[in-house]
């Protein structure tokens, strides 16, 4: 890809991010976007045709580099299995919450799809700290818990509190 395309690429995920995420102006145009991005519309609906494959490749975009940042969670050697874990949750809770605006945009199946890794990695963290434990459950179980719509009944402090004290709990007494 071209350096210009790449730059180009880069801008309109990060002007469509902001707008969509963290403006929450999920109702945001291509038009608005391609001027705010400075390019061309002609350019943006080249590089991603429809609304639709913008908002996925934003969603893309974001769980990719998250998924790189969960891993090394998931994976340093210096905290105990357990600890881990509920860091990890962290990290996809403030991840999922962020995506809300994208998640509520994107079909269903998209999600089954995007989280299955991210739960088969729960489930193996959850089995080294609780061997005895039906992982792959308890993975499903957490991953539920995000769900946005209990964001919607409760805070969103409240709602991220009450899934890293469920996650804790699940892995039993002394492995907190």
């Amino acid at each position: 890809m071209r350096a210009d395309a790449e730059r180009n690429r880069a801008a309109i995920l990060a002007v469509a991010g902001r707008l969509i995420c963290e403006d929450h102006r999920v109702d945001v145009s291509m038009d608005e976007i391609a001027a705010a991005a400075d390019v061309g519309k002609g350019t943006l609906f080249r590089r991603f045709t429809d609304r639709e494959g913008l908002i996925r490749a934003v969603f893309d975009d974001r769980t990719c580099r998250a998924w790189a940042q969960a891993r090394e969670i998931a994976a340093d050697p210096a905290l105990p299995a357990a600890e881990r874990i509920v860091a990890y949750v962290a990290a996809v809770f403030d991840l999922c919450s962020g995506l809300q605006p994208l998640l509520r945009a994107l079909p269903e199946s998209c999600h089954a799809r995007t989280w299955g890794p991210w739960q088969a990695l729960l489930a193996d963290l959850i089995a080294e700290a609780a061997p005895e434990a039906d992982a792959q459950f308890l993975a499903l179980a957490v991953f539920a818990s995000l769900r946005p719509e209990i964001t919607a009944a409760i805070s969103a402090p409240r709602h991220r509190a009450g899934v890293l004290a469920l996650t804790a709990r699940i892995l039993g007494p002394g492995r907190r």
